[in-house]
């Protein structure tokens, strides 16, 4: 084997390595880590905990995933709003976070934080000062 067809099989091998990694990765984000969105949660609420110093948020729904279960929720601060994430695994890959399907999380809300979004798409479901129960519905 010449030197020429040596670099170009090692060429050829890295890139089929590199195409395996990025397969790897997008199987695992398909099957262990789907961010669940406010369009695919029937019965979506987020309801604010009156008299509760700082404020309390709940949010609950049913995903309509068959086949996959909550693993996590996540919260990310970003200035003066939080990111609720909720994860998703298959059966079987990941602990349940919740017993069913059934999703009810609270959260407690800095003073310092006016919103909170939902989800990859950053869908608004909470801003201090809304006067509106339940603060997001949908059926």
């Amino acid at each position: 084997m010449t030197k020429k067809n040596r670099n170009i099989l090692l060429i050829v091998l890295g890139l089929f390595v590199a195409g395996g990694v990025v397969t790897a990765y997008e199987i695992y984000k398909t099957f262990y880590n789907e961010i669940l969105e406010t369009r695919l949660i029937s019965n979506f609420n987020v309801e604010e905990i009156h008299g509760s110093h700082p404020t309390i948020l709940r949010i609950s729904g049913m995903p309509m995933y068959s086949g996959m279960i909550v693993r996590s929720v996540t919260q990310k601060k970003n200035g003066s709003t939080i990111v609720v994430m909720i994860h998703l695994a298959l059966v079987g890959l990941a602990k349940p976070k919740y017993v069913g399907n059934f999703i009810e999380y609270e959260m407690t809300i800095p003073d310092s934080v006016n919103e909170v979004q939902f989800g990859r798409s950053g869908t608004p479901i909470w801003k201090r000062g809304t006067t509106l129960a339940p603060l997001f519905e949908r059926r």
